[in-house]
C-alpha cells in the first residue's frame, strides 16, 4: 500500500476513496439525468393537459353549429380561448422538448407564449365584453391600447432574435 503523506489526508485525498474529481463528474451526470428525468415527466404532463383541452373544445364547437348566431359568438369567445390556451401549452411542451434535446434555450419560444396570452385576452376582451358596463368603457379601451402595445414590443422582439446574427458569425 502507497504511503500517504500527512498533507494529502488534510488536502481530503484518501487512498482508498474515488479522487474529488471523479465524484464530482458522477454528481454532475446524476444532476443531468435527474434533470432530464423531471423534464420528460413536465413534457408528459403538458401534452396531457393540451389533449384534456382539446376534448373540451368539442362540445364547445358542437353548441356553436346547433346554436343561432347569439350563442356562436358568445360560444366562440370561449372556443378561441380554449384553443388559444392549448397551443400556449404545446409551446411549453415544445420548449421543454428543446431542452431534453440538450439545446440551448432561446427566448423566441417564451415571446411566442406571451404573444399567443396577449392575443388571447385581447379577444377576450373584444368578443367576450360586446355590452361593457357604463364606467368600464375606459378601462376597457386602455387595457386593448396596453395589449397593443405589448404586442408590438413582442412582434418586434421575434424579429430582432430571428434577424440577429448567429453566435457562430460573431466569434472570429
Amino acid at each position: 500500500m502507497p504511503q500517504t503523506s500527512q498533507h494529502e489526508l488534510e488536502l481530503g485525498e484518501h487512498p482508498d476513496l474515488p479522487s474529488p474529481g471523479a465524484f464530482a463528474h458522477r454528481a454532475s451526470v446524476a444532476l443531468v439525468w435527474s434533470e432530464r428525468v423531471v423534464f420528460l415527466a413536465i413534457g408528459i404532463l403538458l401534452f396531457v393537459a393540451a389533449l384534456a383541452l382539446l376534448k373540451d373544445c368539442f362540445p364547445i364547437l358542437g353548441t356553436m353549429f346547433e346554436g343561432g348566431k347569439d350563442v356562436t359568438s358568445s360560444v366562440g369567445s370561449q372556443f378561441l380561448d380554449v384553443i388559444l390556451l392549448v397551443l400556449m401549452v404545446v409551446e411549453l411542451a415544445y420548449t421543454v422538448i428543446l431542452s431534453l434535446r440538450g439545446s440551448v434555450l432561446s427566448p423566441e419560444p417564451f415571446l411566442i407564449i406571451g404573444l399567443i396570452a396577449v392575443i388571447r385576452r385581447i379577444l377576450v376582451i373584444t368578443v367576450g365584453e360586446t355590452k361593457p358596463a357604463a364606467g368600464s368603457v375606459d378601462h376597457t379601451i386602455a387595457e386593448l391600447g396596453i395589449l397593443t402595445a405589448v404586442v408590438i414590443v413582442f412582434v418586434g422582439s421575434i424579429v430582432v432574435l430571428r434577424f440577429r446574427p448567429s453566435r457562430e458569425k460573431l466569434t472570429l
